[in-house]
């Protein structure tokens, strides 16, 4: 039954009701009395709601899991292929601009795949200290550029820190989704606008009480994205965080986004709502936990430059011929001497004849006939000195946490851009 408590607010409950007996008069038959057990059942409700929600998590878990590394290998083989052709075509603008959106669009679609991942919660993150005001103010400064010019976009920001602990990188995920949304949404509206913002919230009783999951009660950064667009349907407000659900038109979302947002703030031990109506707008809410006396910023990094050799010769090891020969061309375009080999066993055979002129060995993880760990441990029992760094298009925790082994630490993930390569390569070479 839905029942009422006393301060108007319903809620769900299960009723059982017993029929007794008070009269001992034999000659008397019949109940004179019920008795009523109520229990109340939202906690037992938003357990079953996010078992629900895991199953499907967990379903396209799997998928992802099993099409992400073959589809990582041929992304890293298209972009090593991009490189190669502009630098071939540097003096072409017009074919630069093309071979420049090649390497963006196939970045964008290793983005999806790392999106169906971490709301799959199988990706790996990397979590530390961040003040979220601060790096909230920098990430809006970035995403604004694509917002067009028309729509109007506040920002209501407080002065705390608001220290998190969380990944800097997934929550940059997080805001690029919201906002995109929101702009998607404003498609034909007079008078757009995107307001984003962030202050502390105490959640309480009440609040748990009045939302639809069990919330902790502390100290919490509330994030809100809002926009005057659409709005969602009331019959479409509850799918919104399913793995392929959109309400945009064909071709202009992949149903993707709020599933990965919803992923990753229950990574971050958040929670998250959703209030729409239908030509209202759309408002969403995410509470992320604050820790105490916490100071700590955010590193950048941004490699956009190559690095070039100094002539050293690399072995390159991977069972993708299309992406061996690629990246063998790239690593020679930067002043490398490059040997290949299709598995770990025939890497073995090679280093074992080359191992007074090998530099580095770059290993894939997952391969036929010996993978990638195996072979370094075979390796370095011939030259325990030997450098090593490995790549895969699997999620490199997931694989090599598999594996005991102290050689795991240098990893490159496919699809890596060609500056990566390059600095990973150095790094390698000189540490």
């Amino acid at each position: 039954v839905i029942d009422k408590r006393k301060d108007g607010s319903l809620y769900p409950a299960f009723m059982t009701i017993s029929p007794i007996s008070l009269d001992q008069n034999e000659d008397h038959q019949g109940f004179t009395h019920y008795v009523g057990i109520q229990s109340d059942l939202s906690k037992i409700e938003d357990i079953e709601a996010r078992f629900h929600q895991a199953q499907k998590l967990e379903s396209i878990g799997t998928l992802v899991g099993g099409i992400a590394h073959d589809f990582n290998n041929m992304l890293a083989g298209i972009t090593g292929n991009v490189f190669l052709a502009k630098s071939m075509a540097k003096s072409d603008a017009r074919l630069m601009r093309y071979l420049d959106s090649v390497e963006a669009l196939s970045f964008r679609a290793a983005d999806m795949i790392s999106q169906l991942l971490a709301f799959a919660r199988k990706s790996t993150v990397s979590m530390k200290d961040i003040p979220l005001t601060v790096y909230l103010k920098e990430v809006v400064k970035l995403l604004s550029v694509s917002v067009p010019e028309n729509i109007n976009m506040e920002l209501h920001f407080c002065s705390d820190d608001l220290m998190v602990h969380g990944d800097s990188t997934m929550i940059h995920q997080i805001l690029m989704n919201l906002i995109n949304n929101a702009r998607d949404a404003l498609d034909d509206v007079d008078n757009p606008a995107i307001t984003v913002a962030i202050e502390p919230f105490t959640a309480g009783k009440d609040f748990s009480r009045t939302h639809s999951y069990q919330v902790n009660e502390g100290e919490f950064a509330h994030i809100s994205v809002q926009d005057n667009g659409c709005g969602i349907a009331p019959n479409q407000i509850d799918k919104v965080f399913d793995p392929f659900f959109t309400t945009k038109d064909l071709g202009k979302g992949t149903g993707l986004g709020l599933s990965m947002v919803y992923g990753a703030v229950k990574k971050h031990n958040g929670y998250i709502d959703v209030e729409s109506e239908p030509e209202q707008g759309t408002t969403v809410h995410l509470y992320l936990p604050i820790l105490e006396n916490k100071k700590e910023t955010v590193e950048a990094t941004n490699i956009c430059e190559v690095v070039e050799g100094k002539g050293e010769c690399i072995l390159l090891v991977d069972d993708e011929e299309n992406l061996l020969m690629a990246n063998s061309n790239v690593l020679e375009s930067l002043n490398y001497r490059v040997l290949t080999a299709t598995n770990g066993q025939e890497a073995v055979t090679l280093f074992q004849a080359h191992s007074d002129e090998i530099d580095l060995v770059i290993l894939d993880v997952v391969m036929p006939v010996l993978g990638g760990v195996e072979a370094c441990r075979m390796m370095r029992e011939i030259s325990p000195d030997v450098k090593v760094l490995f790549s895969t298009g699997y999620d490199k925790e997931q694989v090599l946490g598999q594996h005991e082994s102290d050689d795991t630490h240098a990893v490159l993930v496919k699809p890596f851009s060609i500056p990566d390569l390059s600095h990973a390569v150095r790094k390698s070479l000189d540490s």
